[in-house]
């Protein structure tokens, strides 16, 4: 038993290193690169009209936006490298354009990790419901929740207890708005020809 176990995480261990192999292909297509360029100015855009700041323990920390599902897009199509990439100039153009207080490169680092874990979910992966929960959930505690705690600490000296407060807060309002927007912007986006001929010929 502990056996097949051990197998199995090798396998998907292998699996995760063949899709960084072959996303860093993608990134030699210009087709490919023009469209992660649109998706990140999209991502960028909708970042900067459509995210709602809540007011919470005397900062605008709750943030509800539909900027990360354009990374998502990249993540499905290209893989984890263009998507990392993608997620990381998200942040830094998205602070240069609309800055809120000091520049945090902690938060820059996340969002790259953000864009590889989604592309190592889902490139060349069915899109099934279950797996996007199992990967919003990962992105929420181990990203989100526990690099977002400690991004607080180490960079605005916030207790430990007040910043877990301010996170748990944010994951809890939007885990499921995440869910819903993946699952159901997938399956819109399905019905677009070229997207759905672009996925096909990745799975």
């Amino acid at each position: 038993m502990s056996e097949r176990v051990n197998e199995k995480k090798r396998s998907v261990f292998i699996g995760g290193l063949k899709k960084f192999s072959e996303s860093s292909r993608e990134m030699s297509k210009p087709l490919n690169l023009a469209i992660t360029a649109m998706m990140l100015a999209l991502s960028v855009v909708l970042g900067y009209l459509s995210n709602m700041s809540i007011p919470f323990l005397g900062t605008n920390t709750i943030k509800i936006g539909f900027d990360v599902f354009p990374i998502i897009i990249i993540a499905v199509m290209f893989g984890p490298v263009p998507a990392g990439i993608a997620g990381g100039l998200r942040d830094i153009i998205g602070y240069l354009l609309a800055p809120m207080g000091a520049y945090i490169p902690g938060f820059t680092i996340s969002y790259i990790l953000i864009g590889m874990i989604y592309g190592v979910a889902f490139y060349k992966e069915k899109m099934t419901l279950k797996r996007i929960i199992v990967t919003e959930l990962i992105v929420t505690v181990f990203i989100n929740l526990f690099l977002g705690v400690l991004w607080f600490r180490v960079f605005y000296g916030m207790p430990i207890d007040k910043a877990f407060k301010i996170r748990g807060l944010k994951e809890i309002v939007d885990v499921p708005f995440s869910i819903i927007v993946t699952y159901f912007g997938y399956k819109l986006l399905h019905k677009v020809p070229e997207f759905r001929r672009a996925n096909k010929k990745n799975a």
